[in-house]
């Protein structure tokens, strides 16, 4: 959707940026015709956005039940519609609540960061503000073809970890071309690249939401866990502007060097992130052997087709996985549970 909008978003900024008005600035006009965009869209948002498959009018007949079935094999859940505070407590000393929260924080600095300084940026290599505007279309597609490219990959394998940490080389790169190559007019070339490849980033959030999802169990602890990353999400929007300066302009030094050290270190936790959850699929599995259930079970909301008609794997469709997963027990509590890499 970010990439969506970098696209049309500059087309528009380009077409109303030439708007002229004796009443308003150019800005102004752009600001009010976003704004009114964005209440119409969040009207359609909530008429048509389930908050679970139980209230999904989209779906028909079996179709809802197929979604519950889902979330049984997958130990999720259904909205339970009941504060527990035992949730509140257990998601405040999970580590991975805070690991997903530093995830969130940590990518949102250079977005808030980029997103509010890379026109000045492009601007910085020698391009008036009009044809910045334009430059920024490239971008945008970018950013598209990494969240689509970056989702599709992680079902293929089955995993986030190893795309998120891929999706960190592209912007690691482009920082250390921009921090690298001078501000020569032939320059030009290879400093849309880096910071072509730096629009990378944006297929990071997104995995790192689902990830968080896919590992979280217990609706109070769902929706705790999810309101850390929205507090880290913001923190960091605020944070990233703060690091460019426009009197470090063209080359922005210090803004640039942070957000690659920030990158880095992304890649790094993540990293960090797949080992704990080994440790924790390693604690259930012990746990389920004690009650004397296997101790390797497989998701088969995560199975396809082709692992489906597998001998294996239908001997895991037993009766007792998935037997607690209505009974709204967090992640920790369920030893049933298996998380995602």
């Amino acid at each position: 959707m970010l990439g969506i909008i970098n696209i049309f978003g500059s087309l528009l900024t380009y077409g109303l940026g030439h708007a002229s008005s004796s009443v308003l600035r150019p800005y102004q006009i752009i600001f009010l015709f976003a704004g009114c965009l964005t209440v119409a869209w969040s009207i359609v948002t909530l008429i048509f956005m389930p908050d679970s498959p139980m209230t999904a009018k989209f779906l028909k007949g079996d179709d809802k039940l197929i979604a519950i079935e889902r979330l049984r094999m997958n130990q999720q859940g259904i909205v339970a519609g009941v504060w527990k505070w035992s949730h509140v407590w257990e998601a405040l000393l999970d580590v991975k609540t805070w690991l997903w929260f530093c995830l969130m924080f940590i990518i949102s600095i250079p977005s808030g960061g980029i997103s509010t300084f890379g026109p000045l940026i492009i601007q910085s290599f020698g391009f008036d503000s009009f044809t910045t505007i334009l430059f920024n279309i490239p971008f945008g597609a970018v950013q598209i073809i990494a969240t689509l490219g970056g989702a599709w990959l992680s079902d293929k394998i089955k995993m986030k970890f190893p795309v998120l940490i891929l999706l960190c080389l592209g912007p690691i790169a482009g920082c250390s071309i921009l921090l690298a190559v001078g501000r020569g007019v032939s320059d030009r070339g290879v400093l849309l690249f880096g910071y072509y490849i730096i629009s990378i980033y944006p297929g990071i959030s997104p995995l790192i939401y689902s990830w968080s999802g896919q590992n979280t169990a217990g609706d109070t602890k769902r929706k705790v866990t999810t309101g850390f990353l929205f507090v880290g999400s913001n923190a960091g929007n605020v944070i990233g502007p703060l690091l460019f300066r426009p009197d470090e302009k063209p080359r922005y030094t210090r803004g640039l060097t942070a957000n690659l050290v920030l990158f880095i270190l992304l890649a790094v936790l993540v990293g960090l992130g797949a080992l704990w959850i080994k440790f924790l699929n390693a604690k259930h599995a012990k746990a389920r052997v004690a009650l004397g259930k296997p101790g390797k079970i497989v998701d088969l909301s995560m199975a396809d087709a082709k692992d489906k008609g597998n001998e294996d794997v239908l001997n895991q469709a037993a009766d007792h996985v998935g037997e607690r997963a209505f009974e709204d027990l967090t992640d920790l509590q369920n030893e049933d549970f298996i998380y995602v890499y």
